[in-house]
Formats: C-alpha cells, structure tokens, sequence
C-alpha cells in the first residue's frame, strides 16, 4: 500500500492542486471533497492532511480530528439534504476495496431508491466457541484507555512537560557556550602552530557538537508535539512523558536528528559556518 505522496490524487487536491476538485472543506487538519464519481448525491470524502496509507498509522490527534470531521461532515449533508439515512464507510487495505492509499472516510447519503448496494451476508462468519477465542485474542492487545484527568492534573502534566521543553533549549545553549571555547582555542592553536591536523580536529568538534545540539532540538520538538496533545485534552494517559505516544502508531524509534532539525535555524546558521570556517583554515595551512 506504499505510495508516494508526490502521486497520491487525494495529497494533489489537499495541496490545491487539482483545480477540477470540488472541496466541500479544507483546514490545516483535514479536507472534505466530492470523489471522482459520487455513489448518490452528497457524497463525500473526508482525508487527514497528512498522507497516511493506513487507518492504523493515524495519531491520536488525527483520529480525534478526523472524526469531528466526518460528524461535522455528516450533520451538513443531513441538513442540505435530508437524506433517508447515512453510511460512513471506511477500507483500510486492498481487501478491504481501498483503491487510494490514503485513509479516507465516505459519508454517503442514503435515499430507499438510490444506487448503492450495501450487503451483509447471512449467518455468522464463526460458532459460537471461535467467537469467544477471537474476543478473547483481540482483548489481550487491545491497549488501555487513556485514564479521565481533573484539570488540575493535566496543569500539572503539562507544566512537567514544560520543564523537560525548558532543560532542552537550555542544553542546546549550553552546547553552544562550550563549543565556542573550543573551537577559538583550537582554530587559534592551529594557525599560531601552522597545524591543518588542528583545524580539522577543530572541525570535528564542531560536528560532534552539531549532531548533539540538532538532537536537543529533536526532542524538544518531539516534546511540545506531546504539550499540545496533552494541552488539547487528546486521550493521553495521566501523566506520561513518552512523545512516542503522539507519533503515528507503529513509528519507529529513531535517535538521531532528522534533516528538519539539522536545518534548522538553531543548528545550521551556527555550525555550518564553524565549519566551513575550520576548513578554510585546515586548506590555508595545508597549501601556504
């Protein structure tokens, strides 16, 4: 179900792309639009943003946002409509007929005369004795609700996420406290000594330093994503401090920096000029 969000129909029309969409909603959020060819008057998509192939990958946040989506969705076509009922539909994998790798929920509109077709076959797919293996299997994975907080502790949650926000933009600016030092004394020693071998461990530091720098940035990130979960009163359990659980289900673990963090104005105006600076002299000393 791999695609790419370059060739995705459904991130083309969220991005504006596709002039001949007609979008019945678009925030920063979610996008509701009419398919290609509708079932019955008033169908509509309602999409995440973000591209994700896979109803099981979503955030938590996602989910939340995507089903206010769809009821708000729902409510406007009963409205306008005034259907005789409602289906919401969605398919998750290709067995399941999804044709777009990109989650969608269908809020299809239903009249006694329409077109669509919607069949349950007859009897039960399992006895009686399977059903109950089945129940049992699925509660054993299934993952604990998140637990009902006062408001004075989710205060008191957010304010322990603060501090950690706080430690790590103060453990980027101490970084930069040391590595400046350093770098001086070593690009100093290495053209007072006419050393390139100076510069370039002057280089190394600079680097050594970045990665770790970008990676404070990471977290803090990785943590103020967690604070709006836990500010916007998202189903997280009652006082955890693991950002993992505002990722993606099913995302992995990855501790070092990413391209966005390397970039970022934080890191790459600071080091990279060190840098190219360190080499510069490493050049000039070795050609002279």
């Amino acid at each position: 179900m791999a695609v790419n969000p370059a060739s995705c129909p459904f991130c083309e029309i969220i991005a504006g792309g596709d002039a001949d969409a007609r979008v019945v909603h678009r925030n920063e959020k979610v996008t509701a639009f009419f398919p290609l060819q509708p079932a019955t008057r008033g169908h509509t998509l309602v999409v995440p943003n973000r591209h994700v192939a896979d109803l099981t990958n979503l955030t938590v946040a996602e989910s939340r946002d995507l089903g206010e989506a769809v009821h708000r969705i729902a409510r406007a076509v009963r409205s306008a409509l005034s259907p005789d009922g409602l289906n919401v539909i969605q398919s998750t994998g290709a067995a399941a007929t999804q044709t777009v790798p990109h989650v969608h929920f269908h809020v299809v509109p239903r009249w006694s005369s329409d077109r669509m077709i919607l069949r349950w076959p007859q009897g039960a797919a399992e006895d009686d004795a399977a059903q109950d293996m089945t129940l049992l299997a699925i509660r054993e994975v299934l993952p604990p609700g998140a637990a009902r907080v006062s408001a004075e502790d989710r205060r008191q949650h957010l304010s322990f996420i603060q501090a950690v926000i706080t430690r790590m933009s103060q453990a980027s600016s101490s970084s930069k406290s040391w590595l400046l030092p350093i770098v001086t004394l070593a690009y100093g020693y290495a053209i007072t000594s006419k050393s390139p071998m100076v510069a370039l461990l002057g280089c190394l530091a600079v680097l050594v330093f970045g990665v770790l720098d970008a990676n404070y940035l990471k977290q803090e990130r990785a943590f103020r994503k967690l604070y709006d979960e836990v500010a916007s009163g998202r189903p997280i359990p009652a006082f955890s401090m693991n950002p993992a659980l505002a990722s993606p289900v099913g995302a992995r673990a990855n501790y070092w920096p990413d391209k966005p963090d390397l970039r970022s104005w934080a890191v790459a105006p600071v080091y990279v000029p060190l840098t190219l600076a360190g080499l510069s002299i490493a050049a000039w000393l070795f050609y002279r």
